[in-house]
């Protein structure tokens, strides 16, 4: 369909899109948090209507004890052809090219484990955005890894082999913000969340590679890098797989020549009950001095 035919929908509607877009799925509860809504009503409305005029699908089970978990939505056909054109900060009449959305069309046959992996990045977003609302002289932009994807393979200033520089690509990277009347101050964090059947070889590989990039002072090579080298957030499935990585984190840290370099461990769990801002009792910090 052309973008331009496309049913009508509301403000509030481009905005669910808008995130569905970002995070690839969300549920029903979570929009209504990000919202503030304490009745569903409106959000199922506007969801309903979103599902029929094909700009999201929606996944849900009938069976017995998972009919009580809230509906997830994904793009369909309609909501990818509007992302196209409204997806980015910066839409152009060409809109983003459609081999960066190819991967959009297949979300309705994705893993339980993608799926997974997605909700509970929108879950860390929620308590980022519960942040802002505490301090007024806080924000904090986040991108996901949709977003970074696509803006590396477009970017002219980007020169060289999109495939060398993809494994930096964090599940989100999120600049904090803070304004204050005499200044403004900025950090710059990866969130990197390790699903339970990456094997252990593989978060050593991902760790490896932000330590020789860090050693060799080569930040250019992380996309869309431009102040400091981030504090890089690690989340794992069980504390088992935490402690071993962390006992490796150490151990290369040492023989290395990194100085000022940080990296904090956590689990999906304490990530979730204690919360991002939880200090100590959610994060293990791993320091080269």
């Amino acid at each position: 369909m052309n973008y331009r035919k496309l049913p009508d929908i509301e403000e509030k509607q481009k905005e669910i899109v808008y995130l569905v877009f970002k995070f690839r799925f969300i549920n029903r509860k979570q929009i209504q948090k990000l919202f503030g809504h304490k009745d569903p009503s409106r959000i199922n409305k506007w969801l309903k209507d979103l599902v029929e005029k094909k700009y999201l699908g929606r996944i849900y089970s009938h069976k017995l004890l998972e009919n009580t978990k809230p509906a997830i939505y994904y793009l369909n056909n309609n909501g990818i052809i509007w992302s196209r054109y409204e997806g980015m900060e910066w839409r152009h009449d060409d809109g983003i090219e459609l081999k960066y959305l190819k991967k959009f069309y297949e979300d309705k046959h994705a893993s339980e484990s993608f799926i997974n992996h997605c909700i509970t990045m929108f879950d860390i977003y929620l308590q980022f955005k519960d942040a802002e609302k505490l301090n007024k002289n806080l924000a904090y932009d986040f991108e996901t890894k949709t977003e970074n994807w696509i803006e590396t393979q477009r970017s002219r200033h980007y020169r060289g082999d999109f495939n060398d520089v993809k494994e930096y690509i964090p599940d989100a990277s999120v600049e904090k913000i803070v304004e204050t009347e005499d200044k403004i101050t900025t950090d710059l964090y990866f969130i990197i969340l390790f699903d339970s059947h990456v094997p252990r070889y593989a978060m050593r590989y991902k760790v490896d590679q932000y330590i020789k990039c860090h050693e060799e002072n080569d930040g250019k090579r992380i996309p869309g890098l431009t102040i400091e080298f981030p504090t890089l957030l690690l989340i794992f499935p069980t504390q088992q797989k935490a402690n071993q990585i962390g006992k490796y984190i150490k151990k290369q840290l040492d023989r290395s020549f990194v100085v000022n370099m940080n990296i904090q461990l956590t689990t999906y769990q304490k990530v979730i009950i204690e919360g991002v801002f939880g200090g100590e009792k959610t994060w293990k910090i791993i320091k080269a001095e």
